[in-house]
């Protein structure tokens, strides 16, 4: 065990961020430390004949479509992303400004379906390594009042009864 002062913030197993340079309206994120990279709900994904990547990120989620902006870049990759039952697809990945509390940094995020997930952001370890400490006790967002609030109807799970 590590019992050397540590400078990291704790987060929990979700928090609020806000993605600096398109919108100040905090979004809800799942803290995933058992996924890699980083993903964010995205739609209209397309690369123009100038190789100029447009996608449209949060639309038609129910819990960010306010939050909801339109983007494009030249600076992305492709990249393979394997899923916990082994199955693998390509994504696109490209890098964002974000604030989460008082910290900002940049990190990468691909660009992925997240219609069906209660959260559109998954947080991975890229974001996380040496910033942050997770604590599952805490968490930043309460999921179940999410739910309500958006009229989420998905199937009940166990993080509901905790």
């Amino acid at each position: 065990m590590d019992t050397t002062n540590d400078s990291r913030e704790v987060i929990g197993r979700s928090a609020e961020l806000v993605f600096i340079d398109y919108s100040n309206v905090p979004i809800p994120a799942k803290i995933d430390t058992g996924a890699y990279r980083s993903a964010i709900h995205a739609s209209d994904i397309y690369v123009d004949e100038n190789q100029i990547l447009h996608f449209r990120i949060c639309g038609n989620h129910p819990v960010c479509e306010e939050a909801a902006f339109e983007a494009s870049t030249d600076k992305y990759k492709v990249v393979d992303i394997a899923n916990s039952f082994g199955d693998h697809e390509d994504r696109y990945e490209v890098n964002f400004r974000i604030k989460i509390d008082n910290t900002e940094f940049e990190t990468p995020f691909t660009l992925a379906d997240r219609q069906k997930k209660i959260y559109p952001i998954l947080l991975g370890r890229k974001a996380l390594k040496k910033r942050y400490i997770v604590d599952i006790d805490k968490s930043g967002v309460d999921r179940i009042a999410l739910k309500e609030s958006f009229r989420i109807n998905l199937p009940q799970d166990e993080e509901d009864a905790d």
